[in-house]
């Protein structure tokens, strides 16, 4: 009886567990079709109304049956406007009968007409939404809208090519990666730097560029929420990303002898502090980096007049990024306002929230310690 007994509850389980199969499967199924799955969005803004460019994942479509298809595309362009973000998403669910789903929100890229200056209200559609993941990438490109509508490699979806381009730049020491938390906890006064897309057409007379591909022009940066109008270039902020981005590696150009060498930086480490000099305060960042691979290994003789140039160029950088950022045009993207924050509490507060007259003043003091293998 009891082996009897065993087998049965044993059957039980098996067809409760298939039941639970068939069933979950067909309910999401039908959600899939009921719903709008956003990947990526573009936000614009013109005559007062914010423009929306959804890519949203097509389930039914061509293409659809696997995430890779050579020949047919699996994203949808859907676009919108209202008001706010929010309005303008609603306008896109009532014309397609569909909910927007934002659970698989990978990026979320501004348009130069967007101001930070309220953050927290142009993202409320986030906030709202408890399927959004809060490190969801955030780039900025001259028109999101058109970003958003290029049609990129057949062969992978385009959200996949936006952030693989951002991650491998910021890795490489190119441009900072710029979540959605960070945008939402800027204050009033804050900054934010964030990479920059743009779309390089194919060329007719070129073989090598046969269909669009996505590029990182630079890093933006925001004051007060406002885009200035000068961004970073992707070769002069190295050590800068090495030191307060995600940058993991780095390709310089060094002069060894009159020579120009490329050579490739792996971080070591980095610590930041501020202490109090006789003009202001001193900004004093220490970094170590390994020279793990010369390119040109045969042009190189002298290990350590190679790691002088490399201390010298990384230190020229810090300093004159510092110069152009925070002393000359009070964007704080060294994080000098947290730093003093914890360290000076009591200046912090009698500061009552202007801490210009401390960037003004500010100087930069970079110490680079260089291993060459």
């Amino acid at each position: 009886m009891k082996p009897n007994r065993f087998a049965f509850h044993i059957a039980a389980f098996l067809v409760t567990l298939v039941a639970l199969f068939v069933f979950s499967g067909s309910g999401h199924t039908g959600e899939i079709q009921d719903r709008l799955l956003c990947h990526a969005l573009g936000i614009d803004f013109a005559q007062g109304e914010y423009k929306v460019t959804l890519q949203a994942f097509k389930p039914s479509g061509a293409g659809s049956d696997t995430p890779v298809d050579i020949t047919k595309s699996n994203i949808e362009v859907i676009k919108g406007s209202g008001r706010t973000v929010s309005e303008a998403l609603r306008q896109c669910e009532n014309e397609h009968g569909k909910e927007v789903f934002l659970g698989h929100l990978k990026l979320i890229c501004l348009g130069s007409s967007v101001t930070l200056t309220q953050p927290r209200s142009l993202f409320e559609f986030c906030l709202r939404d408890r399927t959004v993941y809060l490190g969801v990438d955030i780039c900025l490109a001259d028109n999101a809208g058109e970003l958003m509508s290029t049609e990129l490699s057949s062969e992978m979806l385009a959200t996949e090519n936006y952030t693989y381009v951002i991650g491998k730049n910021a890795d490489k020491s190119r441009t900072v990666r710029c979540r959605l938390l960070d945008v939402l906890s800027l204050q009033s006064d804050g900054c934010a730097a964030m990479p920059v897309l743009t779309v390089q057409m194919p060329d007719e007379k070129s073989e090598k560029l046969s269909e669009p591909t996505i590029q990182v022009a630079g890093t933006a940066l925001f004051k007060g929420g406002v885009l200035m109008p000068e961004m970073l270039g992707t070769d002069d902020i190295a050590a800068f990303c090495m030191l307060c981005g995600t940058g993991k590696q780095a390709d310089i150009v060094i002069d060894n002898g009159g020579e120009k060498v490329s050579v490739s930086l792996a971080k070591g480490s980095s610590k930041r502090s501020v202490g109090q000099g006789s003009d202001g305060l001193v900004y004093k960042c220490r970094l170590s980096v390994v020279v793990h691979r010369v390119k040109d290994a045969a042009s190189v003789s002298d290990p350590d007049e190679t790691a002088r140039q490399v201390k010298r160029l990384l230190s020229q950088q810090l300093v004159r990024l510092f110069e152009k950022c925070v002393s000359e045009q009070e964007c704080d993207i060294f994080g000098v306002g947290r730093l003093l924050r914890h360290s000076y509490p009591k200046t912090y507060l009698e500061s009552a929230g202007d801490l210009g007259r401390f960037y003004r003043t500010a100087v930069c003091e970079a110490q680079i310690e260089c291993l060459v293998e």
